[in-house]
C-alpha cells in the first residue's frame, strides 16, 4: 500500500549531544541530526576503536543522502536499502579480520501526521505524550529475548550477566533485520533517541522527569540530562538527541 504524504516543513526543534564519558578512551557513538529532512539518528559501534568508529560514521554517512519521499513507501524503501547497503560495506570491511565491525541503529523520521522510526540493536526511541513516558523501541538484546520468553524479569534484566549483548547489529551478519513502524504523531509529542550510555544511567523514571519540563529549551534540556549521566559515572559513550513536534504548527 502506498500512502502520499506532506514533506517535512521544519517546523520541529531538536537538539543533540555525545560525549565519550568518564571512562570510555575513545567515542564509538555518532548521530545524524537534520530537523530540514526531519530525520535523527543515534548509531552505537561495536568492535573496538576504529572498528566501532568506523561502523557508526558509517552508517551516518549513508543516511545523510536520504530525503523524505512523496509516498511514505518510498521513503521506507530507500532507508532499507541505505541500510543494506551499509550493512554490506562493513562486511566486506571485516573480511579477514577477526572481529565485526558492526554498529547499532536507532532512527526518527517525522511528518505533520505520521512519524517513522526504524532500528536495529539497543539504542534506544522514547516518546513522551501527554506526562507518559514509552519506549518505543525494542531492545535487540539477549535478556529482552528471555524477558519476551517469560524466562527473566525487566528487573532481573538490568542486573544480568550478559545484560550488554544485542543480537542485532548493522555489520553483523549477511542478513539484516531493520525493524520499522509507523505511528501517529500528536501536537506536543517528544522523542528521545539514544545510546545505550544514557540508560546505564537514567532509569525510564529519570527520563520520564526529565521531558517533563516544559520550561526548559530542548539545549538546556539536553545539557541537564547529559550532565546527570556523566555524574552518574558515565560508564560508556553518551549520545542523545531530543526533539519535539510543537503544540502549534
Amino acid at each position: 500500500m502506498s500512502v502520499d504524504t506532506p514533506l517535512a516543513s521544519g517546523r520541529y526543534i531538536s537538539s543533540a549531544l555525545t560525549s565519550v564519558g568518564n571512562v570510555r578512551q575513545h567515542n564509538e557513538d555518532a548521530f545524524l541530526s537534520q530537523p530540514e529532512q526531519a530525520h535523527w539518528v543515534v548509531a552505537d559501534g561495536m568492535g573496538g576503536h576504529s572498528a566501532g568508529d568506523v561502523a557508526s560514521q558509517s552508517i551516518i554517512d549513508a543516511l545523510q543522502v536520504f530525503e523524505q519521499q512523496p509516498q511514505l513507501s518510498d521513503s521506507v524503501d530507500l532507508l532499507e536499502n541505505i541500510l543494506l547497503e551499509t550493512n554490506q560495506k562493513l562486511l566486506d570491511l571485516a573480511s579477514g579480520e577477526q572481529k565485526i565491525i558492526g554498529s547499532t541503529v536507532a532512527g526518527l523520521v517525522l511528518m505533520p501526521d505520521f512519524y517513522l522510526l526504524y532500528w536495529c540493536g539497543d539504542s534506544r526511541i522514547y516518546l513522551y505524550r501527554n506526562g507518559v513516558l514509552v519506549q518505543e523501541s525494542v531492545d535487540h538484546t539477549y535478556t529482552q529475548g528471555l524477558i519476551a520468553q517469560g524466562r527473566l524479569t525487566p528487573e532481573e534484566a538490568l542486573v544480568h550477566p550478559e545484560r550488554n549483548v544485542i543480537t542485532r547489529a548493522v555489520g553483523a551478519a549477511d542478513a539484516l533485520y531493520i525493524d520499522m513502524d509507523i505511528r501517529n504523531l500528536h501536537p506536543g509529542d517528544r522523542f528521545l533517541i539514544c545510546s545505550d550510555g544514557l540508560d546505564k544511567e537514567l532509569s525510564d523514571t529519570d527520563i520520564a522527569e526529565f521531558m517533563a519540563q516544559r520550561h526548559l529549551s530542548l539545549k538546556r534540556l539536553a545539557e541537564d540530562m547529559m550532565d546527570c549521566c556523566l555524574a552518574r559515572g558515565g560508564r560508556d559513550n553518551i549520545t542523545l538527541i531530543l526533539i519535539e513536534n510543537p503544540s502549534v504548527a
